[in-house]
């Protein structure tokens, strides 16, 4: 039964000793969908509103060709077998008309959306990073909330220890006279100075190291921010040249 008691009294000497538990504080990951979904980002309705008129103006569009060229298509072989209309040079001349239309008209319409793309891009970008420079503010706040806990838990720790200590002074059985008591209370103070003063640099090395990363974490996600934004309106100049350089001929499907 002694042996369990001590075994107890070690433990909480321990953790009297180890002080208050810290967590390290992990941000959110701050990326374009995660931006997209927040309440600040004011573009993305608007943006998703313009690309669904135009994509709805260009269906009509193709609509409306197609059913031109079918009632063309329709009075120009009415009447003949498949024999007649495939040796019919009319007939070749308007399926090659049709095929230059609508390619022309597909043409325009990727034309359109690529244009409209980088529009959304060179607008959402100032956006992006207004939106962004919210969420981090948010964060550094969140961080400061933390480590202002953080000084406060050790405060209050430091504080619990030096009242056990003078407790455990009071309650000691071995210290006969009042001069003993109040010099054995003094050794353990500056113990306690010296350990206390320890933590709090321990503390604030911590607390530096965690401004720090969040500093630099925060500049990598404007850096990548930036790169991404760059690199999408390039794959739209890229797409559009390609386009520009490969053969215009489509086919209605």
């Amino acid at each position: 039964e002694n042996m369990k008691n001590l075994g107890i009294q070690q433990t909480e000497q321990k953790k009297k000793e180890e002080g208050p538990k810290w967590e390290e504080f992990k941000p959110e990951p701050i990326t374009l969908d995660s931006l997209r979904r927040e309440k600040a980002y004011k573009l993305g309705k608007k943006q998703s509103k313009e690309l669904d008129s135009l994509k709805k103006k260009q269906k009509k569009e193709k609509e409306t060709m197609l059913k031109a060229h079918c009632t063309a298509m329709e009075k120009l072989t009415k009447g003949k077998d498949k024999n007649a209309i495939l040796a019919d040079a009319n007939v070749k001349k308007v399926v090659k008309e049709q095929t230059q239309q609508w390619s022309e008209m597909m043409g325009k319409h990727r034309k359109e959306e690529w244009e409209m793309h980088k529009a959304h891009i060179t607008a959402g970008k100032d956006e992006f990073k207004r939106v962004m420079e919210i969420v981090q503010a948010g964060q550094l706040k969140q961080l400061q909330i933390k480590q202002d806990k953080d000084s406060k838990d050790l405060n209050a720790s430091q504080a619990k220890v030096n009242a056990e200590t003078a407790k455990d002074v009071a309650n000691d059985k071995a210290l006969k006279t009042k001069g003993d008591k109040e010099r054995r209370l003094r050794e353990k103070k500056q113990n306690n100075i010296k350990k206390f003063t320890e933590e709090r640099k321990t503390l604030g090395i911590r607390q530096d190291r965690e401004s720090g990363k969040i500093k630099t974490l925060h500049e990598k996600q404007i850096a990548d921010l930036e790169k991404t934004i760059e690199c999408t309106f390039e794959r739209y100049n890229h797409a559009a040249m390609n386009y520009e350089m490969s053969s215009k001929f489509e086919f209605m499907v």
